[in-house]
């Protein structure tokens, strides 16, 4: 209960309650250093000894639970264990859930009466300036014990959400006039909020634009050259009794999820339309062509202007105003009374984006991390659910040595995007 005075006094005058002692769920940026200097890996492991996952998502980002459904699993968790449970709200490039979790917390505390709230975020940002680079990378920072009133805060995230947005429209209509004569043949027209099935944040201006948009815009082409114009395939769904206006082009990428990555997306979607196709119909009886060439250049040409939507490398980088550079985001957070830094999911950084070492290139991750968030960058997510592939399990080591040289504390997450806290989808 003497954990963070003063944080909990500005909550409470914010809040408009009389009992401080109502703010004994939340954690301050004392409690939080206090708790992480007792936990280990099994702390963040959903096995008997789990009792914290600090990098949560709801519908307010891209996850798919609201905050109730979030609450009951973890309250459900700690009473398995019986282990009091440390549970953090991280949307993306927003602060609405945070403040609902807050409120909802307060509101039936008997009832969640075994879990510990930290208030948080995950702020998407660009790093452009490191040495050896090629292309920027995407370096996403959760930021714990926040303070959701500060105005300061609120304005940051929310102009950068509006310049993102804004983005997002520009690139979307560079394709729609960049690849006119395709979108024409297959009577496609772009949009928002369908590129919202494949990446639900890209209409709400969280994240990031190239991605996302290279995404849609891969999968929409060949969905309707594969599917909706093929009068083949049309005539094998139809005497399967397969109605396709059921049928939509994001649906192989989440059937076939753990299939993709970035650098051969438009090659992989075409594998997974074909299993999708055929396990829609009960039987493996088509094999779709090769793509052909001329839709390969048109989806190259749409690569193209997505990644318009991305800085360039080097010092003298101006990059686009809808990105918050690293070091910038960095500065602003260590300005704010309220809020400690943790690099999310650092394994997960494109690598070959750089032309350093990997001892090399996370030493100066780190340095720049420390130089530009001072106290407030406090630590880096070591432990998360997805580190499970070979090759960045044989980065680990390497970016844990990096960060002993900076003394910096761990953090682990789940990432969770779904109904419960144990898994990331």
């Amino acid at each position: 209960t003497m954990f963070d005075k003063k944080y909990k006094e500005i909550l409470q005058h914010n809040l408009k309650i009389k009992d401080p002692a109502l703010l004994d769920c939340i954690v301050g940026e004392e409690e939080f250093r206090y708790f992480l200097s007792k936990y280990d890996k099994n702390s963040f492991v959903p096995l008997k000894n789990f009792c914290a996952n600090l990098h949560v998502h709801t519908i307010y980002s891209d996850g798919t639970a609201n905050i109730k459904e979030i609450f009951d699993n973890a309250q459900m968790i700690a009473e398995k264990n019986n282990k009091q449970f440390l549970l953090a709200i991280t949307d993306h490039d927003t602060i609405e859930g945070t403040k609902e979790a807050l409120t909802f917390l307060l509101e039936n505390k008997e009832k969640y009466k075994n879990l510990k709230l930290v208030l948080g975020v995950e702020i998407s940002t660009v790093g452009t300036k490191f040495s050896g680079q090629i292309k920027a990378f995407d370096i996403h920072t959760l930021v714990y014990c926040i303070n959701p009133f500060d105005k300061r805060l609120n304005d940051f995230i929310n102009k950068k959400r509006q310049l993102k947005f804004e983005l997002a429209k520009r690139i979307l209509s560079d394709l729609q006039n960049g690849l006119e004569n395709v979108l024409k043949t297959y009577n496609i027209e772009l949009s928002l909020d369908e590129a919202s099935k494949i990446h639900p944040m890209i209409t709400k201006g969280e994240d990031e634009v190239s991605h996302p948009l290279k995404k849609y815009i891969f999968s929409k082409i060949l969905f309707s050259h594969y599917v909706e114009n093929d009068d083949a395939i049309l005539n094998i769904l139809k005497t399967k009794g397969i109605d396709t206006k059921s049928m939509s082009y994001e649906m192989p990428v989440f059937k076939y999820k753990s299939m993709f990555n970035n650098e051969k997306y438009f090659y992989i979607y075409k594998e997974a339309l074909e299993k999708y196709l055929n396990q829609i119909i009960g039987e493996n009886i088509i094999k779709l062509p090769q793509i052909p060439q001329s839709i390969v250049e048109t989806l190259l040409k749409g690569k193209y202007i997505c990644e318009a939507a991305h800085p360039s490398v080097g010092k003298s980088c101006t990059g686009q105003d809808a990105f918050s550079f690293f070091e910038d985001t960095l500065s602003f957070i260590s300005s704010l009374d309220y809020g400690l830094m943790s690099i999310a999911h650092p394994a997960r950084l494109n690598l070959k984006n750089t032309t350093l070492e990997y001892p090399d290139f996370f030493d100066e991750l780190f340095y720049t991390y420390k130089k530009y968030g001072r106290d407030k960058a406090y630590a880096y997510e070591k432990y998360y659910q997805s580190y499970s592939n070979k090759k960045i399990q044989g980065i680990l080591d390497i970016i844990d040595n990096s960060a002993d040289k900076f003394a910096l504390a761990f953090t682990g997450g789940i990432d969770s995007h779904g109904k419960n806290i144990c898994t990331r989808c």
